[in-house]
C-alpha cells in the first residue's frame, strides 16, 4: 500500500492533510496555523512545531499516535469519532482513497489498536 521507509513528521501531515480533501489554506485555517508555516512543514523547509503537533492533536485526537511517531491508525476509531471529517478519512480509507506512499502495511488496522 505505500512506503516502508520512515515517514518524516512533514510528510504525515501531508498525507492527513491529503485524507481530509482539504486545500492547504483550509487545513491551515481549520489548524488556526499560518499558511506559510503549514507550507513549510509539509516541504520539510522547518520542523513540524508543538503547536502543530497540539492542533492536529485536538483536531484528529485518532491520528495522533500516527502523526507522532507513525503508529498504528484504528480504522474503526476514525469510524466512531464525533469528528466528521475523521469519519470522512475512515470513508476515503474504506474506499481504497489513501494517498500513495503514506502508510506501510499494516499500520492502518480495523479494530483496537491497543498492545497486550
Amino acid at each position: 500500500m505505500g512506503k516502508t521507509s520512515k515517514l518524516r513528521a512533514g510528510d504525515r501531515l501531508r498525507a492527513i492533510r491529503e485524507l481530509t480533501g482539504l486545500t492547504q489554506k483550509e487545513f491551515a485555517e481549520l489548524l488556526k496555523l499560518e499558511l506559510v508555516h503549514l507550507k513549510n512543514m509539509e516541504y520539510k523547509k522547518n520542523r513540524v512545531t508543538e503547536e502543530c503537533y497540539e492542533a492536529v492533536g485536538f483536531t484528529f485526537p485518532e491520528l495522533l499516535p500516527w502523526f507522532v511517531y507513525e503508529g498504528p491508525v484504528n480504522l474503526q476509531g476514525l469510524r466512531n469519532s464525533d469528528n466528521k471529517l475523521c469519519k470522512f478519512i475512515a470513508a476515503r480509507i474504506d474506499a481504497g482513497l489513501v494517498p500513495e506512499g503514506y502508510f506501510s502495511e499494516g499500520s492502518i488496522r480495523d479494530g483496537d489498536t491497543k498492545e497486550g
